[in-house]
């Protein structure tokens, strides 16, 4: 055997323990225990921030995340029509009051995750810290909330005024609570959606929400966690936060909630463990469980493998490409495809185009034009699946003077670890149009591995 037929059978070898290892046990224990994957609504309150949406949602980690929902206070430059170019599956909810309050009330009632986080869209909070808000929620704690002052937190963008200002806010809250936090005025935070229930936040329109949001979860005595996290500065336009004014209303707040709590000594409360039972971050990172009996999703167990060992292969990767390729087509009962892989800058790496005739080597310039115009292209950009129906009518399929077949076509996005690494584009006959049956089939095994 040739010392590269030995490489790869040693790394079809490892990638096969590699998945008994990570995908069976995960698979087993979420099924033994009938656990499904808690969802994860993002709410993104804007005004005015479309210079800072193109550095701030590209860095959400989509793995993690099921809705995005940005509430725009009525933004007069074009935030809602950037928002929707990132993401096309944002959804956008106008709020025509005045204020953070109001825009985190509006975010909490539009958004449908059991898992609620809010985070600015000003670049001052990092979406890559988004793991570490949720972790904890299924460790067992009802409430996550971010400090700049924790060990291991920092900020770049608070004056010395307003951090005094912080510090004795906090002091005051600790003595009169009877909490431990380093942080109060801080936004980023996570909680579950049980928590609205234990919340009153109607009357609190500014800044002064977030103090509010944090008291009121001790009054409710619900189980609260801090987390470090860093503030960045802003990225783009003027803050919106009055120093003196809204620094007032933080301490109103505080009385107000304080003499609320003299009141709670009587109040019911739930008695129990909340959230999903035995949750864990690994449900994020596991491929979800498969479908017991079918042909076609131990096909795409096969794709994983061959994909892992693809990523591995790092001299002649357009074999395994083929194989890929050539079972995803069977598993779905589509003629023609495409597998494209991207470099750490994102640019076209390799590519294996599969026709009715044979697999076929496009030169380099036809494969950036595809990533450029066409449906793989679509789908990367956009970090979202795509089906297209008819592929003579869409303008998202790059058109060739020779295509004047009506096919139906799916494209995915390929991850690792949540980065996106290229995209799998697979077409049939219009006659057999793909479904979302289809599409979910090819999810459960390669948009999230």
């Amino acid at each position: 055997m040739s010392e590269r037929g030995r490489n790869t059978s040693e790394l079809m070898e490892q990638t096969e323990l590699q998945n008994e290892l990570l995908v069976a046990p995960d698979n087993a224990c979420i099924t033994d225990r009938n656990i499904t994957r808690p969802t994860v609504s993002v709410i993104i309150p804007t005004l005015n921030e479309a210079k800072n949406l193109p550095l701030v949602l590209p860095y959400l980690p989509m793995n993690w995340i099921d809705e995005v929902v940005l509430v725009d206070g009525r933004s007069t430059d074009n935030t809602i029509q950037v928002a929707k170019e990132l993401l096309p599956s944002i959804k956008v909810v106008i709020e025509k009051s005045k204020g953070k309050g109001a825009a985190m009330r509006a975010g909490y009632k539009a958004s449908r995750g059991d898992i609620l986080v809010v985070l600015d869209a000003d670049g001052s909070n990092d979406p890559r810290e988004l793991p570490r808000y949720i972790t904890p929620l299924l460790e067992g704690a009802d409430f996550v909330k971010g400090s700049r002052f924790a060990p291991g937190g920092g900020t770049t963008d608070m004056p010395r005024i307003r951090m005094l200002g912080n510090e004795a806010f906090v002091i005051m809250s600790n003595m009169m609570f009877g909490v431990k936090f380093t942080d109060l005025c801080y936004g980023y935070h996570a909680f579950w959606r049980y928590c609205l229930e234990s919340l009153a936040l109607e009357n609190f329109n500014g800044f002064e929400i977030d103090t509010a949001l944090y008291l009121q979860a001790v009054r409710a005595k619900l189980r609260i966690v801090e987390v470090p996290s860093f503030e960045g500065y802003r990225f783009y336009g003027m803050g919106k936060l009055e120093t003196i004014p809204d620094g007032l209303r933080v301490v109103n707040t505080i009385f107000q909630q304080w003499r609320g709590l003299m009141h709670d000594m009587e109040k019911g409360l739930h008695m129990g463990f909340r959230g999903i039972k035995y949750a864990s971050p690994a449900m994020f990172e596991a491929p979800r469980p498969l479908r017991s009996g079918n042909n076609a999703t131990q096909r795409l167990l096969e794709f994983m493998q061959l994909l892992s060992t693809m990523m591995f292969a790092g001299e002649d990767m357009r074999n395994p490409m083929q194989q890929v390729l050539k079972l995803t087509l069977e598993a779905v009962g589509a003629n023609s495809g495409s597998l494209i892989l991207l470099d750490e800058n994102g640019n076209f790496s390799e590519g294996c185009l599969a026709t009715e005739d044979g697999f076929k080597t496009p030169d380099r310039r036809a494969w950036t034009d595809v990533l450029g115009h066409g449906l793989a292209g679509w789908a990367i950009k956009n970090r979202q699946s795509v089906i297209v129906n008819d592929t003579y009518d869409d303008p998202r399929w790059l058109q060739r003077e020779w295509d004047e077949k009506h096919r139906s076509a799916i494209a995915l996005p390929l991850y690792v670890g949540g980065m996106v690494i290229g995209a799998l584009t697979l077409i049939r006959p219009n006659a057999q149009q793909f479904t979302e049956d289809d599409l979910e089939l090819l999810q459960s095994r390669t948009v999230n591995p």
